[in-house]
């Protein structure tokens, strides 16, 4: 689970889209950014059956140019057929105008391969963290930049 306090400014807007055993998907309507936090071991597809519609409904909620955050530090390697799944989404999140993804690598070694695995076959370029504060600021940063541009 993310550390990151989202809620230190009057006005924030935090939105839960998802929150389950599985996984947590957020929006900040501030930061124009998604955040995404992996648990444990997903067995299949049908443990997590609202996962491409949960990310359909936080792509509607987000602009061009959003950021992504994903805290993978909690995932256990998943079975392959999960793969595709993901790759689905991070391609959903490509086409509907990702600015910067960043991670917070796994704790599981072989899960960080995964991870790395699937962002390759979808053509995005993660930046890899060990603590979601570092990740946070990076996005911040380059949200600032692409702004000033």
């Amino acid at each position: 689970m993310l550390t990151v306090d989202l809620n230190t400014a009057p006005g924030r807007a935090i939105r839960t889209i998802a929150s389950n055993d599985c996984y947590e998907l957020l929006y900040n309507e501030v930061e124009n950014r998604i955040y995404l936090t992996v648990n444990g071991f997903w067995k299949s597809p049908a443990a997590v059956p609202e996962y491409l519609h949960d990310w359909e409904k936080a792509l509607l909620l987000s602009k061009v140019n959003f950021t992504l955050l994903a805290d993978f530090r909690g995932m256990i390697t998943h079975p392959q057929e999960l793969n595709s799944l993901h790759i689905a989404v991070l391609k959903l999140v490509k086409a509907h105008g990702l600015l910067q993804f960043a991670c917070v690598a796994p704790d599981d070694k072989i899960a960080s391969l995964q991870v790395a695995a699937i962002c390759e076959e979808s053509g995005i370029e993660p930046h890899i963290f060990s603590s979601p504060e570092d990740a946070h600021e990076f996005l911040n940063t380059s949200a600032a930049s692409y702004q000033q541009v």
